[in-house]
């Protein structure tokens, strides 16, 4: 196992996996740009989009894709990010085929708002096959419980 830590996040990666966490940046207009943490059961390409894309279009039917998209902390005072903690524990009947930012055929996904440690997240899981989504939950709940937020 490896481990992935920055931005005040860390994770254990179960072997095979592979991730990155960008840090927070300035942008040109002043703007920051939150972290973005991709934690993927296959090879990640260099350039995605905050939301996988670029990596969504290589996953495999077993594949399992976690991204965890860091929002302004003035966000935790807004309704969408009421929910504290991180989820740890999802079910299949958390993810859907219209959850998804791209719809790929077979891919379902699902997408959760939460706060944690003043922190303001997007919980957004991609698995490569929908129908199958039951046989990746344990190993989804898995990595979950490895994230830690600071």
């Amino acid at each position: 196992m490896s481990l992935l830590q920055a931005a005040g996040i860390s994770v254990e990666l179960p072997p095979g996996w592979d991730g990155g966490i960008a840090e927070p940046t300035e942008l040109e207009d002043g703007a920051v740009r939150q972290s973005v943490t991709h934690l993927a059961s296959f090879p990640l390409p260099e350039q995605r989009g905050d939301y996988g894309g670029g990596a969504v279009q290589r996953m495999g039917w077993t594949d399992i894709l976690i991204v965890l998209l860091e929002f302004d902390p003035a966000s935790t005072a807004q309704p969408l990010f009421r929910r504290h903690g991180m989820p740890r524990s999802l079910r299949p009947s958390d993810f859907g085929r219209d959850t998804l930012q791209r719809r790929i055929e077979g891919h379902g996904g699902c997408q959760i708002f939460f706060q944690e440690s003043g922190r303001a997240f997007c919980l957004y899981v991609v698995v490569g096959s929908y129908v199958d989504r039951a046989d990746l939950i344990p190993t989804i709940n898995q990595v979950l419980g490895r994230v830690r937020i600071s």
